[in-house]
């Protein structure tokens, strides 16, 4: 019975996936984030780079007003400190090894948008970094300042395997072998000929690669999507900025043109492809056994214990098929597009591109390690190399040499060995093969040709240059050298310029704007004071009468003093800079205020009490204040240390109960941290009285101009703005200010608005327990999320839920909660 091999039959309405993430689409998923991923970790760090360049020649060229181009320059900077190079030694390798595709932008363009965005604590739509500037030229700018460092890396690993070959091939001038042509043995050599030959090879590719890498270095930034831009820019002033030799001659080729990548494709193949060759010879010397087989670069047999395997050398050889492979993938994929700007002839060769080179980097590195090893081991003797045949040519030049035509000799010598190799040749048999040839002989030619052809190592007198001759070989190596050094010296200096740009650049960029220290996330400088909690009241009782009340609690006060703690629980590495009295109430804030991760700089006031708040509270009811300024209505411009400035974010909390910071105090402090390279916050707080026309006239004169993000609650949001309407209010503030606005809106969420874009979120519903420090908690945690590079817009859904989990829990749970979400 014949039985056949058959296959279920699938499930009715099955189908195999289309996508692997439910949230992407078909397209994205298969395409967009596979994309992303590849590109963002090379992409983003050179993209930030350009566009520091970008902004400080708008600023310079007044193309962009100051504090806008400062602002964008801030924010560059701090994302330069996450991703981008961390010493300029550093290979061309990417630094940060991956990037989070959340769905929500479809490329690496788009993500630094985002992350720029939230970096300046601005809306997308307030950008000006692609002010005249096109994704088109800026992806052909960012392209070739990666390449530039590849191929940097990949002269210095070329370059050093030269000056190893010309190491090797000096100690091993008469390490006689024999050479092949078409796999037959052919003539004597040595090994150090054949490295000097492959050291030559190799110093044409490293000159090929100088010329690729001067095609590389020129700008196309400033051509825009292809024809320029009517702004009045200075295309140059960006090419310095970044170290390209030149900017563009022709605008069309900056962004359309390929010639650069097909060149470089087709280096990596041919340093490969050589490579590949070199492995094969050297493969087949090490199984004769005529140079060591080093341990390190063998594998062993699973089945024979005898066996040591050179597989290095066949992955060399695929390394190579690989290598051809992605030129020719670079090839067809820019022939298949049109001549000008489009995916196929740009974006789509870039993978290619990058993982050739790193191949070819690793594929050299080993050439070198093994020309580190090569070492002669059991050369073949010259009574083998005489049997090979390999002697013979030399029989017939000697001939030839006295008078012989060159067919003659030939001829003779072929009769010769047709009859045996040269150490069997008798002198009957050479006067034979000459007189058969009708050569006359008196004896003398019978002798020339049986010395010449026993005698292999005469070849390593030979004088001709380029020969294996020692001399010959020495003078090889004598050139070599001076090659590789002059080489050698030109990469160098290209690197050097490289490096020079980019210190200069950054140095531009932080004289303009300052640095931000990567050493503190969140900085708050503000009020400090003891909170004296009275619950369930919600007024003093009548004079001369006494209220029993459920409890009345101490704890720390203060908005700045809230946020800056918040923080350091949350994970943040966190700064207070705030100023207490040397009393009892003072001694009492700086031991409840000590926090793992927050450094305290809470400046004493010897003269002057702490100050204290008492807060009446009664659930269902508005909070109510009594407050006493003490020390901190002396706090002033004087007493802030540097380091209080020197933060990815600094917030300025408590503006009115600080007297002496107020107005143009306020200015000066914000202008400090943002030529310090920080974003800057503010949350005012409620003025005693009331919201006034002076109130409001100040903080628009003074102290919004200089700050990128404002943090008001519901009330201060319509006070600021006498506006009733908190949607109108925040759009009516965005314009005004500048600034993002991000507002707590209590029970109702909280919303952020940029310019014209409003977006709100809705508060969970949960028991509130104490609402007090909710906001200030809302602002460490939505400063804090937005350092991690995320979204304002999801900033401010993790800040209301945080702050809406933070009012159901009990005080004393809070620190452990906020501890809970560290990620």
């Amino acid at each position: 019975m014949t039985q056949y091999n058959t296959a279920p039959e699938p499930e009715a309405g099955h189908r195999a996936p289309l996508r692997d993430r439910d949230d992407l689409s078909i397209y994205w998923d298969n395409h967009l984030r596979v994309a992303f991923e590849q590109s963002a970790p090379h992409d983003l760090p050179a993209m930030v780079e350009a566009s520091l360049a970008h902004v400080t020649m708008l600023r310079e060229t007044k193309a962009l007003p100051e504090p806008r181009a400062d602002r964008l320059l801030r924010g560059l900077l701090t994302l330069w400190q996450r991703w981008g190079d961390a010493e300029s030694s550093e290979d061309w390798r990417p630094r940060v090894a991956s990037h989070p595709f959340d769905g929500s932008v479809e490329d690496p363009y788009y993500y630094l948008e985002q992350q720029l965005a939230a970096a300046c604590g601005i809306s997308t739509s307030d950008l000006d970094v692609q002010l005249a500037r096109s994704r088109n030229d800026l992806d052909a700018g960012v392209f070739r300042m990666i390449l530039r460092r590849g191929i940097l890396d990949l002269a210095e690993i070329l370059l050093q395997t030269v000056r190893d070959l010309e190491e090797v091939a000096a100690r091993t001038a008469d390490a006689l072998l024999i050479g092949h042509t078409h796999r037959r043995p052919a003539q004597p050599t040595t090994i150090a000929h054949v490295l000097s030959g492959l050291a030559e090879a190799m110093l044409s590719q490293a000159e090929e690669l100088l010329s690729v890498y001067d095609e590389m270095n020129v700008s196309p930034l400033g051509s825009a999507a292809f024809t320029g831009t009517d702004i009045a820019i200075d295309a140059q002033r960006v090419a310095d900025l970044l170290g390209f030799s030149s900017s563009f001659t022709a605008s069309y080729e900056a962004v359309a043109g390929a010639e650069h990548f097909m060149r470089l494709a087709g280096l990596h193949a041919r340093v490969a492809s050589t490579g590949a060759r070199w492995a094969r010879v050297l493969q087949e010397w090490m199984n004769l056994g005529w140079v060591r087989m080093p341990d390190e670069f063998t594998q062993g047999s699973s089945i024979m214990p005898q066996k040591k395997n050179p597989v290095v050398l066949e992955h060399l050889v695929s390394m190579s098929g690989a290598a051809n492979g992605e030129a020719n993938a670079v090839f067809t994929t820019i022939a298949a597009g049109w001549y000008e700007d489009s995916n196929n002839a740009t974006t789509d060769v870039q993978k290619h591109l990058w993982s050739s080179t790193e191949r070819i980097i690793r594929f050299v590195r080993l050439l070198d390690g093994l020309t580190l090893e090569i070492e002669p081991a059991d050369l073949p003797s010259d009574e083998d190399i005489v049997r090979s045949g390999a002697t013979t040519t030399a029989v017939a030049e000697a001939l030839a040499g006295q008078s012989v035509p060159w067919r003659s000799a030939h001829d003779v010598v072929g009769t010769l060995f047709r009859q045996g190799d040269p150490t069997t040749w008798s002198a009957d048999q050479v006067e034979e093969a000459l007189a058969g040839a009708g050569i006359d002989d008196d004896g003398s030619l019978r002798d020339l040709v049986l010395s010449s052809g026993r005698d292999p190592r005469r070849i390593l007198e030979r004088e001709q240059p380029g020969s294996p001759g020692r001399q010959a070989i020495a003078v090889a190596l004598q050139h070599a050298e001076q090659r590789e050094r002059s080489l050698s010296a030109q990469f160098q200096e290209r690197r050097r310029l490289l490096t020079d740009a980019r210190e200069r650049l950054l140095t531009t960029v932080t004289d303009l704007v300052g640095t931000a220290s990567t050493a503190c996330t969140l900085s708050v400088i503000g009020n400090a004071n003891l909170d004296v909690i009275v619950h369930a009241a919600t007024s003093f009782p009548p004079a001369g009468t006494e209220q029993i009340v459920p409890e009345i609690e101490v704890r720390l006060g203060g908005s700045a003093a809230i946020a800056a703690q918040r923080a350091a629980q949350l994970g943040l590495a966190a700064r207070l800079t705030a100023k207490v009295g040397d009393d009892a109430s003072g001694r009492m804030v700086r031991a409840l205020a000590e926090t793992e991760g927050l450094a305290l700089d809470l400046i004493s006031s010897p003269s002057t009490d702490s100050g204290l708040t008492v807060v009446a509270e009664e659930e269902g009811s508005e909070r109510s204040f009594l407050s006493s300024l003490g020390a901190m209505g002396t706090f002033a411009s004087e007493d802030l240390p540097p380091e209080a400035f020197q933060a990815q974010y600094v917030l300025f909390s408590g503006y009115f109960l600080l007297p002496e910071l107020q107005g143009a105090s306020a200015a000066s402090l914000l202008r400090e941290a943002q030529r310090s390279g920080a974003t800057t916050a503010v949350d005012t707080g409620h003025p005693d009285g009331g919201w006034s026309d002076d109130f409001r006239d100040e903080l628009f004169e003074h102290v919004l101009p200089h700050t990128d993000i404002v943090l008001p609650n519901e009330s201060e949001l319509r006070g600021l703005t006498d506006l009733e309407d908190v949607e109108d209010a925040a759009r009516d503030l965005a314009v005004r200010s500048g600034a993002l606005v991000v507002a707590k809106l209590g029970a109702e969420g909280g919303l952020l608005c940029g310019g014209e874009e409003l977006y709100r979120v809705t508060a969970p519903e949960v028991k509130v327990r104490d609402t007090t420090g909710a906001g200030d908690s809302f602002n460490a945690v939505f400063l804090g999320v937005l350092s991690r590079g995320v979204r304002a817009r999801e900033a401010l859904e993790t800040a209301v839920a945080t702050a809406s989990q933070l009012v159901a829990l009990d005080p004393q749970e809070r620190d452990q909660h906020l501890r809970s979400l560290r990620g």
